[in-house]
């Protein structure tokens, strides 16, 4: 199988099998066929107490997020899959989230001991299964909250931790049922902090598009007790967690706006303050010149890009930590 995973099993015969493969897929966003690498993966035996499982083998993931999509191409027995997390060092208490399409089913379960303690089922109310097939899930891990995005339907639960094993952190991998063969596509994992720095990233992003004249934007603040802030999202993403730029260091010291003009190039450094007028964060942006705008135009611009920053992001808490 695979070099990074392992591969055990649950119930009778033994551990499927798992391959690297790469397959043309539908992009459902464009319409046009991808050759992207896939995880195919097939259940051993078609018993319904069967379960393979392809474990990555580090790191371990307390507060994570987790999106791939996925295709169940075939299968005598229950035709099921999903993902596995927070897997603990014995290898049989862990968390499974997982789709039986064919029932329309969603289920999140607690196993201790390789058995299932607890869960939830979601039926078809909840869940939209796509006309090709293709499942898409994006899982995000909290303490105790885990919250998803099921093709495009969003949903939620807080667990009760003095009622269900709380694991808090494991390893992470994929689930399939029975004998279900079941391809897995553009898997990531991100940590918490890489999945906050990605979505303050795409707000940017936006931003940016909206506002023909940024040049670059970041946006920047103090992480934890250090002293020095760092770039934590960026339009360039090899500037973010590099140490800011000094006069973020000063805006957030004496709370003023910042400008610089060169070469055809305005520079506007303004801080991001929350819903009580503290400051949070820093923006810093490179506006083109073209349209011979005054300094005072420049600066309002700025502060109207950390006012939109701010009506997405709200609070520090939503900042990274």
């Amino acid at each position: 199988y695979p070099s990074g995973f392992q591969l055990i099993h649950v119930g009778p015969g033994k551990p499927g099998s798992a391959k690297v493969t790469e397959q043309q897929i539908l992009n459902p966003i464009t319409g046009s066929l991808e050759n992207l690498r896939t995880l195919e993966i097939k259940g051993d035996n078609n018993s319904s107490n069967h379960y393979t499982l392809a474990l990555l083998k580090k790191p371990t993931y307390s507060n994570f997020n987790f999106s791939t999509r996925f295709k169940i191409i075939e299968g005598k027995g229950i035709r099921a899959a999903g993902i596995v997390f927070r897997m603990q060092a014995n290898m049989q208490d862990y968390y499974l989230f997982a789709i039986k399409p064919v029932s329309k089913e969603v289920f999140w379960t607690v196993f201790k001991d390789n058995q299932p303690v607890n869960g939830i089922r979601l039926n078809e109310e909840n869940f939209n299964s796509p006309e090709d097939g293709w499942q898409s899930l994006n899982l995000l891990c909290k303490n105790d909250k885990i919250s998803w995005t099921l093709n495009h339907r969003k949903d939620f639960l807080d667990y009760n931790e003095d009622k269900v094993p709380d694991y808090r952190d494991g390893l992470i991998g994929f689930w399939v049922r029975s004998d279900s063969r079941v391809i897995f596509s553009v898997p990531e994992v991100l940590t918490h902090r890489e999945y906050q720095q990605k979505q303050l990233s795409a707000l940017l992003r936006n931003i940016s598009n909206e506002k023909k004249r940024i040049l670059s934007l970041q946006l920047a603040s103090r992480i934890a007790d250090e002293k020095t802030p760092i770039v934590i999202a960026s339009l360039n993403n090899e500037d973010i967690n590099q140490p800011a730029h000094e006069v973020v260091a000063k805006v957030l010291e004496k709370k003023e706006n910042y400008f610089g003009h060169k070469n055809s190039v305005s520079t506007v450094t303004v801080p991001v303050r929350d819903r009580n007028g503290i400051i949070i964060a820093v923006a810093r942006m490179r506006l083109n010149k073209g349209t011979q705008a005054t300094k005072n135009q420049d600066v309002a611009f700025g502060i109207n890009v950390a006012n939109l920053i701010q009506s997405k992001i709200g609070d520090r808490e939503l900042l990274l930590k």
